[in-house]
Formats: structure tokens, C-alpha cells, sequence
């Protein structure tokens, strides 16, 4: 159980106040910046109520409770490390920090003079010419840099920070674009007001709402374990994106010497580089932790890494440790990012990739994480596009339950990681792919309400058609180049609507692909007006698959007999498109 040594009541101004210990982001505990512009508006939002309610004078509305923040100790209260907190804090910085421009951009001496006590008192000073500079809020090394240099390094000659660092991390541009948020709703809310008295007058409610009015609950705790302890117990009730962040937490409390907890920083600065989203770093870590042990959900994804991890540590470490497991971890990600990114440097894998991020088929990765630990990508051609004959004939055509599929292709992954064989695999998924005479049935009676899984089924019909007409090939796989046309109308006239609308609209007969963007005005036309359209498109799957088959043009009707025909003709063409399993035995 954690020691806690004391839980004190703290305002805004009390923890990072120019004359309270500074609050420090441990190096080997905590995560980065991670609020969005979601967090961030509902933050503002809160703070605009609490004001509003705050002018009024009333003692009930005196004070805003933000939530509790955990740190770490000593004895005489002299450091605060910060283990939980960190966003809250960060951003209300980040808030002072646009206040602080804002009046100092101005013009006037009491707006700079106000402008340099906020940034004196708030953020940052110097006791003196040759004295280094304090920070009151200091982040962790992934963001510290640039923060500083963003944020807390101001010139009060200028009213500007230095602007040197690039945002290279996801959370460097969620700083920026924090900040940059807020300068504009500050500057939305003055320009109601028609002089600078007002305006100096609402910045300072504003301040001092920040200041004196945000109250958090400080839990002080004697060790980090402890801190931990309580960091994870906080979490553990809250979203899931603290995944991530727990478990670097855990590999630096398990730990056993500064060099392991440098392996560990090492691999997360290569993880945090690698990604342009904190949201692929937690989808990363799901599929690592999938294509070594199996499916797991997201949801009990720490607690399961933990106990897992803990038994492995403690059975040998010399052999199985934190730093291990760290360059496993490094390794991984530098693989899954070619994986995402489609960027192997193998054409034909490569442009297979290319077709799983079309499909959204995110079950795919963990295998294909697996196999190429050990196997080169010219190896693994069989098996990326068996998986997607697999994926398309399962679930994107077929709809059947894709928790299926999944656990299967996890279990496949589970194998490879074991040892298993690529071969093995292969054949393991070519028995689990619908065989033809299933596919096409299903085929016939497929409707694809998402767009994305349309352009691409199509694409591929296109591409098919092409081959066999020996034409050159066209690339589709930007929307800005084709979109998804409805030969009958999304939005038809109400003389022309069938009577079975939405049983027919999103059917594959009824679609097709057109060059350039859509034209809405041209798209809800009946067929003789835009036969035109069809009849001159370079693209084949218009113009050579017989789409005036879809308009009864004796009784200027739609015909549904037109569509499921035309769809028999695309069944045929998709079987050997996306083969069966016996294509690769």
C-alpha cells in the first residue's frame, strides 16, 4: 500500500509561484504533453464558466477544484517531483503564457509591466545577470527543450520566445497548437471590448481566476513506488491513453541500474520520434504486445503487460531484463513505422501495404509485425496477400463477425513469434478464406457504406480491367484523383426514388469510380443526363462495364435487375482478384 505523507490544498499560484519549490517532471516517470485540442477546449470552457461565476462575487463560486496532482517529497518540501498533474499544470502555463503576450503586445506600460510580473512570478525568472534561469513547471527531457524554448525562455524586450526548436514530437505540436488555441479565443473575447481599459481590466479577472481561483489537492508522497502507486491507481480509473505512459513507468521502477533506465529513455525517444500521433504510439504498443502473446484488449492491455513482464523479469534478468525488453520494444516500432507508413523500400510488399491502410485493416499488422522479425518482406508476399484475400473475402465483402478473424490472425502472429514457420502461416490463413463459390455469392449481394472500402474495391477492378485491356495503369488511391460515384443517385428526385432506396443505393453494381472531384449538381441526375459522364471516363470501370444497364430508358425508370446484373459481371472479375486460399498452396 502507498504511503501518502500529506494531501494539501494548492492553488494554481502556490505550485508554480515564483517563491514555492519548483514542480519537476521526473525523467524516468512521467509521459509528455498529450492534450488535444478536445482537452484543451473543454479546459477553456471551464475556466470561462468558472469566471463568469466568479465575477459575481459569490463565495460558493470563489473556487474551481481541477482535480488532484501526486508528487514526490522530501522532508522538507524543498523539491516536488510531479508524477500525475503534468497536463493540467502544463496547460494552465501554456494559458498564462498567451495572457502574458497578449498584454504585452499591447503597447502600453502597464500592459508590459503586468506582462513581465505574470511571466516573473508565473513561469520563469533570473534572481540575478549571471544567474541561471528558473523554471517553475520543468517537463520531462522529450519536451523540456522545446518547451522552454516556446514558452518559458521570454524576452522582455522583445515579448518573444526564441522559436529556435522545431515541434518534432507529437506533443511539441500539441503544445504549440494548445497555445496558439488559446491566443485565440483570448483574443476573440476582447474584441467585444471597445478600449484598453477593458481589456486590461477582463485580462486581469481572467489571471486571476488562473492564480487564486484554480485549487488542486497536492498528494505528497515519500518515494516514487509510493508516488507510482497512487499514479496508477488514478489512472487506472481514467482513459485508456495512459497506457503507454504507465508502462514506462513500470520498466523504470523495475529497473536495476541508471544504464537500464537510459535503455528505456533511449527506446521511448526513438518511439516518440517515430510517430506523428500519440494515437499510433498506443495502437503500436497493442499490436507489439498482440503479435508476441496473442490477442488482448485495450482496456486491460497495462495490467496484463505488468504481470507478464514481472514474472519474466524475476525468473532471470541477466538473461530477460528491463534493457532487453526495451531494444525488443525499439526494434519493433522501427518496423511497425515502415509497416504504417508503407515504406519498407520493397515494391510489391510495399504497394500491399499500401492496400491494408486503404482497407483500414489494422488486424493485419501484429502478423505482419511478427513475421518480419525474422523473415525479409520479399519473403512475406504470400502471406500479406493472402491475409488480404482473407480480409476482403471475410469481412469487407462478406461481413461476417471480423472479432473472429482477428482472434485468428493473432493467433497466427502468436505462432510466428513462437516459431512458427512463414509457410505454416501462409497455409494456416489460405484454410480460413472463404472459397470461391462462397465468394461470389457474397460478392453478388455486397453493399460497402463506407467509401474508402468502395474506392478500393473498385480501384482494384479498374486496375484488373486495365491488365487485361493492356493499357497503361492509373493511379487511384488519391481521392483527390477519382471518387465513388452512384450511378442511382444518393439523393435521387422524388418521381425517381426506388421504393427500396437504401437496399440499392450502396450496392457495388450501383457504384463506380469517376476522375476528378465529385460534382454533387451532376451526381443526383438521372442516367440520360450524365450517360455522357460514364460513356467518356478513361477510367474502365465506368465506361466498359456497362453501367446504362442500371436505366430502363423505354420507361425512364431505374432498374434494379441492372445493378444485380452488372454486380454478377464485378463478381466474376473480384474472384481472381482477391483469390482463394488454393491460389497459394
Amino acid at each position: 500500500m502507498a504511503i501518502i505523507k500529506q494531501a494539501a490544498r494548492q492553488t494554481l499560484g502556490q505550485l508554480i509561484g515564483a517563491n514555492n519549490p519548483a514542480v519537476t517532471v521526473p525523467d524516468d516517470s512521467q509521459r509528455q504533453y498529450a492534450w488535444t485540442k478536445k482537452e484543451v477546449d473543454i479546459y477553456w470552457s471551464d475556466i470561462q464558466k468558472f469566471k463568469k461565476a466568479r465575477d459575481t462575487g459569490k463565495d460558493s463560486a470563489s473556487e474551481y477544484f481541477i482535480g488532484p496532482i501526486v508528487t514526490i517529497t522530501d522532508k522538507k518540501v524543498s523539491t516536488r517531483a510531479l508524477l500525475d498533474g503534468q497536463q493540467r499544470l502544463t496547460t494552465s502555463t501554456i494559458l498564462i503564457a498567451a495572457i502574458r503576450d497578449i498584454l504585452w503586445r499591447m503597447g502600453s506600460a502597464e500592459g508590459s509591466s503586468t506582462a513581465n510580473n505574470l511571466h516573473r512570478d508565473y513561469i520563469a525568472r533570473k534572481a540575478g545577470r549571471r544567474e541561471p534561469m528558473e523554471y517553475f513547471l520543468v517537463l520531462s527531457l522529450f519536451d523540456r527543450d522545446f518547451f522552454r524554448d516556446y514558452i518559458q525562455d521570454w524576452n522582455e524586450s522583445t515579448g518573444k520566445c526564441p522559436g529556435i526548436e522545431r515541434p518534432t514530437r507529437p506533443s511539441h505540436k500539441l503544445i504549440k497548437d494548445a497555445y496558439v488555441n488559446f491566443e485565440g479565443k483570448i483574443a476573440a473575447e476582447l474584441s467585444i471590448f471597445p478600449d484598453d481599459e477593458e481589456k486590461l481590466d477582463w485580462l486581469d479577472g481572467l489571471r486571476e481566476c488562473l492564480i487564486n481561483g484554480l485549487v488542486f489537492v497536492e498528494i505528497q508522497t515519500p518515494t516514487s513506488s509510493d508516488a507510482n502507486e497512487v499514479f496508477e491507481t488514478i489512472n487506472s480509473r481514467g482513459k485508456d491513453l495512459s497506457t503507454v505512459d504507465l508502462v514506462r513507468n513500470f520498466l523504470m521502477e523495475k529497473s536495476r541500474s541508471d544504464s537500464e533506465k537510459q535503455r528505456v529513455n533511449d527506446a521511448w525517444r526513438v518511439i516518440l520520434d517515430g510517430f506523428e500521433k500519440r494515437e499510433e504510439i498506443e495502437r503500436f504498443l497493442r499490436h507489439f504486445w498482440v503479435s508476441k502473446h496473442g490477442d488482448v484488449k485495450s482496456h486491460s492491455l497495462y495490467t496484463i503487460i505488468r504481470q507478464n513482464l514481472s514474472r519474466e523479469f524475476n525468473k532471470n534478468p541477466q538473461v530477460y531484463g528491463v534493457g532487453a525488453f526495451a531494444a525488443e520494444l525499439e526494434g519493433a516500432s522501427n518496423r511497425y513505422i515502415d509497416l504504417i507508413n508503407c515504406s519498407t523500400g520493397h515494391q510489391a510488399f510495399d504497394a500491399a501495404l499500401s492496400e491494408i491502410e486503404a482497407l483500414s485493416a489494422d488486424a493485419l499488422y501484429p502478423l505482419l509485425l511478427a513475421a518480419s522479425e525474422r523473415t525479409d518482406y520479399d519473403d512475406l508476399q504470400d502471406l500479406i496477400e493472402a491475409s488480404i484475400s482473407y480480409y476482403v473475402r471475410w469481412t469487407v465483402v462478406g461481413r461476417r463477425e471480423s472479432t473472429l478473424l482477428e482472434e485468428k490472425i493473432f493467433d497466427v502472429a502468436k505462432g510466428l513469434s513462437g516459431g512458427a514457420g512463414i509457410d505454416s502461416a501462409t497455409r494456416r490463413i489460405c484454410d480460413w478464406i472463404p472459397d470461391d463459390e462462397i465468394f461470389k455469392a457474397d460478392f453478388e449481394e455486397a453493399s460497402t457504406p463506407k467509401s474508402s472500402q468502395s474506392r478500393y474495391l473498385l480501384g482494384k477492378i479498374e486496375a484488373s480491367l486495365r491488365a487485361s485491356a493492356h493499357v497503361d495503369e492509373v493511379v487511384l488511391a488519391s481521392s483527390s484523383k477519382v471518387h465513388v460515384e452512384h450511378i442511382y443517385p444518393q439523393k435521387p428526385d422524388d418521381g425517381l426514388r426506388l421504393e427500396d432506396h437504401d437496399a440499392w443505393v450502396n450496392r457495388i453494381g450501383n457504384l463506380t469510380l469517376l476522375n476528378g472531384r465529385k460534382n454533387q449538381s451532376v451526381s443526383q441526375l438521372a442516367y440520360p443526363e450524365k450517360a455522357f459522364v460514364y460513356r467518356d471516363s478513361v477510367l474502365l470501370v465506368s465506361s466498359d462495364t456497362e453501367t446504362s444497364r442500371i436505366w430502363d430508358s423505354s420507361n425512364g425508370w431505374w432498374k434494379v435487375e441492372g445493378i444485380v446484373a452488372r454486380q454478377r459481371d464485378l463478381a466474376e472479375l473480384a474472384i481472381s482478384i482477391w483469390p482463394g486460399g488454393k491460389h497459394w498452396s
